[in-house]
């Protein structure tokens, strides 16, 4: 069985250097303090408050938005608007800095979230953005019907997918 995330280890993922990172809920002081040391601005979380709830401060050092996504306990799978939703949320959080995505465990919802980003953001097809979150953030396992929400997902404007290596 998993440790529960209060007895996890905190990390910091890069996703995109300097512009994209995840990792699980921030649950004490320290956290916080370990994103300021690595440059991070903003933070998107995907979970309900009482699913983890965040340190004291937060709000007053970060740029933060909450969107509650569905995960396999819920019931019901992330509609896509729902994930537009969420990618607008960090493109705002984007245009200030660097941000931290996270949700309770970084397993489902934060690593969705980031594979759409790649996707529209730098033109990956689907295998290609999972291949390299999977390399990026080993933690990564979006259940099935939850990928299946990325398969409508556009790329950027003009943009196709190609195989060239994302710049981290």
């Amino acid at each position: 069985m998993a440790d529960p995330p209060s007895r996890r280890r905190f990390r910091i993922d890069w996703v995109l250097r300097q512009e994209l990172a995840l990792g699980p809920a921030l649950l004490r002081r320290h956290h916080l303090d370990q994103l300021e040391q690595a440059g991070l601005c903003g933070v998107l979380s995907l979970s309900g408050v009482e699913e983890a709830p965040p340190p004291l401060g937060i709000e007053q050092r970060f740029r933060c938005r909450r969107l509650v996504l569905p995960d396999h306990r819920s019931g019901r799978l992330i509609e896509p608007a729902e994930l537009e939703a969420a990618l607008e949320l960090l493109a705002e959080l984007s245009a200030e800095g660097p941000v931290f995505v996270h949700c309770v465990a970084a397993m489902e919802r934060s690593p969705l979230v980031c594979l759409a980003w790649l996707m529209r953001r730098r033109g990956l097809s689907q295998q290609q953005a999972l291949d390299y979150l999977m390399q990026v953030h080993p933690g990564t396992s979006p259940l099935p019907g939850q990928l299946r929400v990325l398969e409508g997902l556009n790329g950027p404007t003009g943009a196709s997918p190609n195989g060239e290596k994302v710049n981290t």
